[in-house]
């Protein structure tokens, strides 16, 4: 069964300021998926500042989309999207060797 969807505050002009035409689509699409089936198609996500919630998340392009799922309300409501941390290459950031090379 369809989930109803709320997006929060500044979700529309999050995705209209930061994102692209692809990344748009890409939200959109995944917060389909999210609709049917909110817990398959998502991640748990621990978000210290919003701590009282259980959170969900999703990923669209290089953006994640934080929701909390109220299965007695059958609703998913988007609190909040932010662009992902790049990954470091392999190699770098690791720590030399104190003992030589």
């Amino acid at each position: 069964m369809r989930c109803k969807v709320e997006l929060h505050g500044d979700i529309v002009w999050y995705l209209r300021t930061y994102c692209n035409a692809q990344e748009r689509q890409a939200f959109y699409e995944q917060l389909a998926a999210v609709q049917q089936e909110p817990i398959r198609n998502s991640e748990f996500i621990f978000v210290p500042e919003m701590k009282p919630y259980m959170l969900r998340s999703f990923r669209f392009g290089l953006n994640k989309a934080v929701f909390e799922f109220d299965p007695a309300e059958n609703r998913v409501r988007v609190l909040e999207c932010r662009k992902l941390k790049p990954k470091r290459p392999p190699g770098n950031g690791a720590k030399p060797n104190e003992n030589g090379p």
